[in-house]
């Protein structure tokens, strides 16, 4: 007679079958409906501009694929990436963008085989670490039995009382402490949403936890809309799906269309609010009890937008008037790309590493620093030496590039290749981390942190590597201070 542990990891495992064929499914539908929207459905009249969207598209699906139908195992980094593309480079190519009809059929299609071949390359050594499970650990650090849960929901609610805090101008710290205390309340919520959205998803939390979940979370998402910063909260609400998708093998549809609904909705009056709160002479501090207030506000900002016609915007904006943009606009970073190729190296040379070369100055905390760099200086000097901004435009406002761009334009093609490389062997080396661990560990959560940046689509490398230092320090604490080593259980499913 077989065991009872035998039994039950049987059960578990074609249970877990059935989630992955459903899951599978829905993969075939989103991926089918996304070739025939770029084949169909879009505006453009040029042939180079599909096939560079369909190009994109399809090599940011396979390691999707190949995670959905587990023949890739761990938690789904390089995936989650690679969709990112979707968005960023290949819809921007056949959705009319202002800064993309600004080249060439010809500059598009090389730029598309250029992502395409990046994509490739990254999801085939990121393969080579997830495509068999690696021994399992006889010990793993995670939190004590019962008590992880408890203190997730707390971290929700401290960031959502930092977040009244830093809105409501209550905080009169010093600035350094600030952008500490800042990066560590970030870092931990954000492993605070994917492990409850994961539990969630699951049914592993009590009734009583997972209101107080729903509640943290939602308000956790309204608090970062005030600042009129969208893209964390948007960031947020990605990672709380995220979590729920690998822990329910289930797609909410309807809620990621509604949530999405009401991002683009906000997105349209957003520059109207920033140019009153930010550069006006209201102040920029919201209370609490003033929300319902703000959001009536923006809400009718942007319905106003929504109604005047848009057939009268002007396709040589600047990259500075860049507010009214939609969803697509102002995700999209492949203009950046397109326009590095195009001007260099012929009239404006590369960099030849400068943006790469301040990344060890960010990593000194703020607080022994007075005069440390901000962590966006990568980002400042690819502007200057591209002639899209001035030094002094840049303590107004950020344009955005993204690894790939920033890449192409220290090294060229070189710099894509080995952003591929460097990308695919980290982002396999820390899923294979995570296989058939526990999703408290130690190992599991630092997977989480490095996902939670992959959302992250106009990130310079500086960005990228002071957003993931400081936040690895947050899940140190929390291993050092609440984490005990316990044995593996004689089976893992």
């Amino acid at each position: 007679m077989e065991s009872q542990p035998l039994l039950i990891a049987q059960y578990a495992n074609a249970f877990e079958y059935r989630r992955h064929r459903k899951l599978l499914r829905v993969f075939w539908l989103v991926a089918f409906s996304l070739l025939i929207f770029e084949l169909f459905f879009t505006n453009t009249t040029s042939l180079e501009s599909n096939l560079g969207a369909i190009f994109i598209t399809i090599a940011a699906l396979i390691p999707a694929y190949l995670w959905c139908s587990k023949r890739a195992l761990g938690i789904p980094i390089f995936p989650v990436f690679a969709l990112t593309f979707v968005w960023t480079y290949a819809l921007p190519l056949v959705s009319n963008h202002p800064k993309v009809l600004q080249y060439s059929p010809e500059s598009h299609l090389f730029a598309s085989i250029t992502v395409t071949a990046f994509l490739l390359l990254g999801t085939f050594i990121w393969f080579q670490f997830v495509k068999s499970a690696p021994p399992i650990p006889k010990l793993y650090l995670t939190f004590k039995s019962g008590s992880g849960n408890v203190f997730l929901l707390f971290v929700l609610a401290f960031s959502i009382l930092f977040n009244f805090s830093s809105l409501g101008g209550w905080l009169l710290i010093d600035s350094g402490i600030f952008a500490l205390l800042r990066g560590i309340v970030l870092g931990l919520s954000a492993l605070a949403t994917f492990v409850l959205s994961y539990y969630f998803g699951t049914k592993q939390l009590s009734k009583a936890q997972s209101l107080s979940f729903l509640f943290l979370i939602a308000a956790a998402i309204i608090t970062n809309s005030v600042g009129l910063l969208l893209v964390g909260a948007a960031s947020q609400f990605l990672i709380a799906i995220t979590g729920f998708v690998i822990g329910s093998k289930k797609i909410p549809t309807l809620l990621i269309i509604i949530i999405l609904l009401c991002f683009s909705f906000l997105n349209s009056g957003k520059g109207e609010m920033r140019a009153k709160y930010w550069f006006g002479v209201q102040s920029a501090y919201v209370q609490p009890w003033d929300y319902p207030a703000w959001y009536s506000e923006w809400a009718g900002y942007s319905l106003n937008s929504l109604l005047i016609n848009q057939n009268n915007f002007d396709l040589s904006q600047s990259y500075n008037s860049s507010e009214k943009a939609s969803f697509l606009e102002r995700a999209s970073v492949i203009h950046m790309l397109l326009l590095t190729q195009n001007k260099s190296p012929q009239e404006i040379p590369y960099l030849y590493g400068a943006s790469y070369a301040i990344v060890p100055q960010l990593l000194v905390p703020r607080i022994f620093g007075v005069n440390k760099i901000a962590s966006h200086e990568g980002t400042y000097l690819l502007n200057i030496h591209y002639g899209l901004q001035t030094r002094e435009a840049t303590f107004r406002t950020t344009i955005g590039w993204g690894l790939l761009a920033e890449s192409y334009a220290n090294f060229g093609l070189f710099g894509c290749g080995g952003l591929a490389i460097v990308l695919g062997l980290m982002y396999g080396q820390v899923t294979r981390w995570s296989i058939n661990a526990p999703v408290l560990s130690a190992n599991y959560l630092f997977a989480v942190l490095v996902l939670t940046l992959c959302f992250q689509t106009e990130f310079s490398a500086g960005v990228y590597v002071a957003a993931l230092f400081q936040a690895s320090i947050s899940l140190s604490g929390v291993i050092v201070l609440l984490m005990r080593p316990y044995k593996a259980p004689n089976f893992l499913v």
